[in-house]
């Protein structure tokens, strides 16, 4: 039984070795979104052999495991190269299973090598359901307003000389537009989120990879100082320090990118520690998604 987990082990990490070079992204991983959206990320290839012209996503009701599988199938998407997430609108509750490939500069077909968990998920995904009802209309009861309070819809103006009502003033049907416009533009993205500093970073530890943290929080990420900030927790996270610190050290330049309009690359950042952070990270990921 140890020999061939022993096998198991070598086999797979030399598929990892034979394929880092190869146009082929890695590290899939899909979970549901908002309303029928569906959420797509993965890791692109560092150093690929060839140079990568465009991402081609696929989708289906099924696991998809080779590429015989979809050769005859249109993508669902073929996006930028250095993009890493895709938001998938369905209008079913099917679950649904992806794929990525590359499309290299000097090729008209992607690059057809299909390994589950590199670049095709091995488990299927599907929207939400929503089951919020909806709550009963509430029945108008007549409001009593105490001396001294406003009311929340004045009274109509009366017109004391002319002993009539004042006809409500009029807008034109372009202003009516505009503000409409207006509107629903401001209600397409929620508003950009504030720095989020973890509890334990808060106060200062007495030394260590926390309080080495800890400085640079101080002199760059509290100061806004974003880009530097950036610099600085890279050279941290490249130093022999506790898993508990890096993972923070990740999101907080996930934050930091993502704070300087950086969203492609705040997403990368985040998905690194979702595992470890899934309700804060996945905020922060959709987030970014819907500004890029």
């Amino acid at each position: 039984m140890k020999k061939s987990f022993s096998i198991f082990i070598l086999l797979f990490f030399s598929s990892i070795l034979l394929f880092a070079e190869k146009p082929i992204v890695r590290d899939i991983q899909t979970e549901a979104g908002k309303g029928n959206k569906i959420n797509i990320f993965w890791t692109l290839p560092e150093n690929p052999e060839k140079e990568i012209s465009s991402l081609l996503i696929y989708r289906d009701t099924r696991q998809i495991a080779s590429f015989a599988q979809i050769k005859n199938v249109k993508p669902i998407a073929q996006i930028n190269p250095d993009f890493s997430g895709y938001t998938d609108i369905v209008k079913d509750y099917n679950d649904y299973f992806y794929c990525v490939l590359a499309l290299t500069k000097d090729s008209t077909v992607p690059y057809d090598l299909i390994l589950l968990s590199f670049n095709s998920t091995v488990k299927g995904v599907h929207i939400s359901v929503n089951t919020q009802q909806k709550e009963p209309q509430k029945q108008e009861t007549e409001k009593l307003y105490y001396e001294g309070t406003l009311r929340e819809t004045p009274l109509p103006y009366i017109d004391i000389v002319e002993n009539s009502i004042q006809p409500e003033p009029t807008v034109s049907e372009e202003a009516a537009f505009a503000a409409q416009t207006l509107t629903n533009k401001s209600k397409k993205r929620e508003p950009i989120l504030k720095p989020y500093i973890f509890e334990e970073d808060l106060i200062s530890p007495d030394g260590g990879d926390d309080y080495l943290l800890f400085e640079i929080l101080k002199q760059y990420f509290v100061q806004k100082k974003y880009d530097a900030a950036i610099i600085q927790l890279n050279k941290l996270a490249g130093t022999n320090i506790k898993e508990n610190t890096r993972n923070r050290v990740y999101f907080y330049i996930g934050e930091c990118e993502y704070l300087t309009g950086e969203y492609e690359k705040a997403v990368k950042s985040f998905v690194k520690v979702q595992d470890v952070y899934p309700t804060l990270a996945r905020k922060w990921i959709n987030s970014s998604l819907d500004r890029i």
